[in-house]
């Protein structure tokens, strides 16, 4: 036979575990439907056996120890879908107060603070996000947006109230895995688009925020304050597989094997 046995070998136990390797799946929210004469402040969408709860959320409310500032979070008012991307309306919107705008989610305003809107994705799952996508971003300079991209620890969810009534800062000190911005650059197959290639790579979360720039999470203040986008999907990888989870050999492995055991047998003869 003109193949060694190692080299048999060295194939057939790649291909076995091929299986175990991760895949990238895409989660196209919008082919979400969108209730137009309904607010809603959270959709639902199941792909590759996960389901996904996707919330918005902004710092709108004043705690006791505000000043002149929200810093308290609450659910947003209302999540609109755009040409496929959904904007996010929290609760000072509405009356375009300090200008701000319902049509994006953004950290605008002009009352020297800033609410910051945030997306939490709630997966079924541990997965690591691998990019966002989004159809419509601030400004005329796609690269003036940086968007804000944190993996939560799950124990504020099933230990406390979650976002609700918290505040950005204690969420990025406390209770944030690994956090990081990520800049939107204009990609000409996906449009626009921001891959987590930093701080968060490999990073395994049931529960990610992706907002507007907050410099609690990564990047610097005066970044902030021109950036808003409308989330149209993203991408992400699940676990790799368990011994015990993978698949049966293919057959092509099978016959590897066999080979291999053949090729053993004829040695031990001469």
């Amino acid at each position: 036979m003109g193949y060694s046995l190692k080299a048999l070998s060295i194939v057939g136990l790649l291909l076995l575990s091929g299986s175990t390797l991760a895949s990238t799946t895409t989660a196209d929210f919008g082919d979400v439907n969108d209730p137009r004469y309904s607010r809603i402040n959270q959709f639902n969408i199941s792909i590759d056996g996960l389901d996904i709860n996707v919330s918005g959320w902004s710092d709108t409310a004043n705690l006791s120890t505000d000043v002149d500032k929200d810093s308290a979070i609450r659910r947003a008012k209302d999540l609109d879908k755009y040409r496929g991307g959904w904007a996010l309306e929290n609760f000072d919107e509405p009356y375009n107060y300090c200008d701000t705008n319902g049509h994006s989610a953004d950290n605008f305003g002009t009352c020297g603070y800033k609410d910051y809107d945030f997306f939490l994705l709630s997966f079924s799952e541990a997965v690591s996000l691998v990019n966002a996508t989004y159809s419509w971003v601030a400004g005329n300079n796609v690269e003036q947006n940086q968007v804000s991209v944190a993996a939560l620890e799950s124990s504020i969810f099933t230990n406390g109230n979650g976002l609700y009534n918290n505040t950005w800062e204690n969420i990025a000190n406390n209770h944030t895995i690994r956090s990081d911005f990520a800049q939107i650059t204009d990609n000409s197959t996906l449009g626009y688009l921001s891959t987590f290639s930093g701080n968060t790579d490999e990073i395994y979360s049931t529960h990610w925020l992706i907002g507007a720039l907050n410099n609690n999470f990564g990047g610097l203040a005066q970044w902030e304050g021109d950036d808003g986008m409308k989330l149209s999907g993203v991408s992400f990888n699940k676990r790799n597989l368990t011994p015990a989870q993978v698949p049966e050999p293919s057959s092509i492995a099978m016959l590897l094997i066999g080979l291999i055991a053949l090729l053993s047998f004829n040695r031990r003869r001469v």
